[in-house]
């Protein structure tokens, strides 16, 4: 019997190897990607006079190697193959290559796969869905006076920001960016490369001189996001807003600019750009000795959520080794945009995309899977027209179809007629990218997306087949949900019980949702602006949008929240769309003299800054925190009431609470217990010369200063507004008690 088992065991392990080697090293996206990097090659050639002076774009991958490989001897490999490695996190190599020698790549002993970027979205709601948004500061908790984000560095990954913006200055009108980075951007002739301390070589360009950085104005003009997010973090105060440390040193990354706004493979470099952003961010702050922080507003439902995904597993990674990172939950709270699924035999799912087409399905053990486009007519609800089934075995198949002025040059097959032609009677301006295919580990994966304006009078319908006893995952992305015809067990209906983002799933990053602080606010044109999105969410509930669930590898999401709806900061003044006759001008708060508006926007987008900002108060209070100290805190201080208790899983660990944190870290309610572990209400705090006035609080209210090492430096208690300070005590931090009202921290 014992032998028997042995040869049944060894059976099976032949078996699964087997399987395993059937999977396609470079599988049908990646093929596909590569195709997009020469069609971008072959147009550049076309439109220049000179084709032997076109440099070729090459394409950004992630090779992923076998578990204990010797990456550095693959990176010399790669280099002798003219590829170009960027940098190293876990079993993942960063590639920038020559599209022609991929396969060589392939070849290589140790490599497993290689991949293509996911597609990334940055998580603010869509405009065009929100009837009006604002924002509260920091929602219950005040910033602790004493602590600024001074000699932090805050590096922020996005798009849109407006360099010259007040926000990002000091008192003085000094510039507080750091460090402008580009991963996107080519390096012109001349341009020294940017090298990091372990001699790792990063893509693209950085400015790191107040000049240069101003002399670029903003990354993309027409784009708000990174500024708002920026800005949230770390952004100097102004009449209606102010960052979480507004004097923390500030790193920009653009994820997103390129040199050319029509290249074809942009979107899926997005992840790779991040990447690379985190290795510069990281090394940046290494370099000049400071603690840091990266905010990062972007996710994807592209990926199995299990943790297995390339970047999902190198952000985890990363977090292991201490990196200190925030990352939004994402914004498909709101809509049903996951299905589960289980096949019986000859079994098929269905499914009406009820909105936008961005989706992507995971068998969850290795197999086949298959699926077919469909169009509805929206008025009676009736399927149209069905495509051929596309399928992922023998390596499966992707492919692009361009329609209209903007996208029809985009077309890279001349196969599957029958869907071009069909789809192109319901679509006049769009890219439709679809493919299948397999996962490393022989998992089937689906994805397709439709870009530019989608029908007016249509839906369009997913039909999944797979075989029995396998199961699907289904997401959708940026809005796209998933809805069954009423009255009818036909087509299947989506949920948000599993709408977090899968750069989540790692375990060990801190995710971020979003609660509502304030439900409306006012514009510069004294007007009430809400947002439908927050309709029937009171002040301390979730916000309906933020993402939540237990991802499939069993981690709940998020780990903690912050207020995200409705949230003040700067934006773009480049930006048209808000100028004050811009499609969002009703979202302007307030607008300084020389034209620097200040907005609001809501989503996780919005939460995760704030959650990065506290941190960096934090890490000035006590430099040497780390990120396991730093999700320790946010588990002990973190609030919870009637709404965390509700609804646990929309809170995580609950709401972040900065001061609570800063006590904590400093093990101040062990030097001094009697201290009340929350800011005062309505009570600032001021000091010039010696004395300390404390506004908001009745003469005659005893207040006690301590040292933070516990030590009663005067007991004495308000008259005119103020207390002096001890003449006697050295400069430094003290914790300050006003009666039964509060306390907070000052520094002498």
């Amino acid at each position: 019997m014992k032998n028997f088992f042995l040869l049944w065991l060894f059976v099976a392990s032949l078996l699964t190897t087997t399987a395993m080697a059937q999977v396609s090293k470079i599988p049908a996206d990646t093929r596909l990607y590569l195709q997009k990097v020469e069609t971008s090659n072959n147009k550049a050639c076309a439109r220049s006079s000179d084709r032997a002076a076109v440099t070729p774009k090459e394409a950004k991958l992630f090779v992923s190697c076998t578990p204990g490989a010797d990456t550095k001897a693959i990176e010399a490999r790669l280099k002798a193959i003219g590829a170009h490695p960027q940098g190293t996190i876990g079993r993942y190599i960063m590639v920038s290559t020559p599209v022609g020698v991929v396969d060589q790549i392939a070849a290589i002993e140790g490599v497993t796969f290689i991949s293509r970027g996911p597609s990334v979205s940055q998580k603010t709601l869509v405009s065009r869905e929100v009837t009006g948004v604002s924002k509260i500061l920091t929602g219950t908790s005040p910033l602790p006076q004493a602590f600024t984000g001074k000699d932090v560095v805050v590096g922020i990954i996005d798009a849109g920001f407006d360099f010259a913006h007040p926000a990002f200055k000091d008192a003085e009108g000094n510039l507080r960016i750091k460090a402008y980075y580009t991963p996107g951007m080519p390096r012109q002739e001349g341009d020294s490369p940017i090298v990091t301390l372990d001699g790792t070589e990063l893509a693209g360009k950085v400015y790191t001189t107040p000049e240069d950085i101003l002399k670029e104005e903003s990354d993309n003009m027409n784009e708000s996001h990174g500024s708002h997010c920026a800005a949230t973090a770390a952004g100097a105060t102004f009449d209606c807003a102010g960052g979480m440390a507004p004097e923390a040193d500030l790193i920009l990354s653009a994820y997103v600019k390129t040199d050319k706004d029509d290249v074809d493979d942009q979107v899926y470099f997005m992840g790779y750009n991040v990447m690379q952003s985190i290795l510069y961010i990281r090394d940046y702050a290494k370099r000049v000795g400071k603690p840091y922080v990266i905010s990062m507003s972007l996710n994807t439902q592209e990926g199995p959520h299990d943790g297995t995904s390339f970047t999902s597993d190198m952000l985890n990674q990363l977090a292991l080794e201490g990196t200190n990172m925030t990352l939004a939950a994402s914004n498909e709270g709101y809509f049903d945009c996951y299905i589960n699924h289980t096949f019986a035999a000859n079994d098929t799912l269905h499914t009406i995309d009820n909105g936008k087409m961005q989706a992507s399905a995971y068998t969850r053990t290795p197999g086949e899977m298959s699926f077919q486009i469909g169009i509805c007519d929206k008025a009676t609800q009736t399927e149209l027209w069905r495509s051929e089934p596309l399928r992922s075995e023998n390596n499966g198949c992707g492919f692009n179809l361009g329609y209209g002025e903007t996208y029809g040059a985009y077309t890279n097959t001349d196969q599957y007629e029958d869907i071009k032609n069909h789809l192109g009677t319901v679509l006049d301006n769009a890219l439709v990218d679809f493919s299948i295919g397999k996962l490393e580990d022989g998992r089937a994966k689906m994805h397709c997306e439709i870009v530019g304006d989608m029908p007016k009078n249509h839906y369009f319908v997913l039909h999944i087949a797979c075989s029995e006893n396998n199961v699907v995952d289904l997401w959708g992305d940026n809005g796209t949900r998933f809805a069954a015809k009423e009255g009818s067990d036909y087509y299947t209906a989506g949920n948000s019980s599993v709408s977090l983002g899968d750069w989540c799933t790692g375990g060990n990053i801190i995710t971020v949702g979003s609660w509502v602080s304030k439900p409306s606010i006012t514009n510069i044109n004294s007007e009430t602006v809400s947002s439908d999105f927050e309709v029937g969410a009171g002040a301390g509930s979730f916000s309906p949008f933020s993402s939540y669930g237990t991802d499939l590898a069993g981690h709940n999401h998020p780990f903690v929240s912050t207020p995200g709806s409705l949230i003040i900061s700067a934006v773009n003044h480049y930006d048209p769309s808000f100028s004050l006759e811009g499609a969002q001008g009703e979202r302007v708060v307030a607008m300084d003299a020389n034209g620097y508006a200040w907005g609001v926007e809501s989503g996780t987008s919005m939460a995760t800054p704030t959650a990065a900002g506290i941190i960096a108060l934090w890490l000035q209070a006590k430099p040497t925190l780390t990120y396991e100290e730093i999700k320790e805190t946010i588990i002990a201080t973190s609030n919870t009431d009637e709404f965390t208790e509700a609804t646990p899983i929309r809170f995580g660990h609950g709401k972040m609470d900065a001061y609570k944190g800063l006590l904590h870290i400093l093990d101040i309610p062990t030097s001094i217990p009697t201290l009340s572990r929350h800011q005062p209400e309505g009570v600032t705090f001021r000091i010039n010369g010696g004395q300390l006035f404390i506004d908001g609080a009745e003469d005659g209210t005893p207040v006690r200063i301590y040292s933070i090492s516990g030590r009663l430096a005067a007991s004495t208690q308000i008259v005119n507004g103020s207390v002096s300070l001890p003449a006697d005590s050295r400069a430094g931090v003290y914790a300050v008690q006003v009666g039964t009202l509060g306390s907070t921290l000052i520094r002498k």
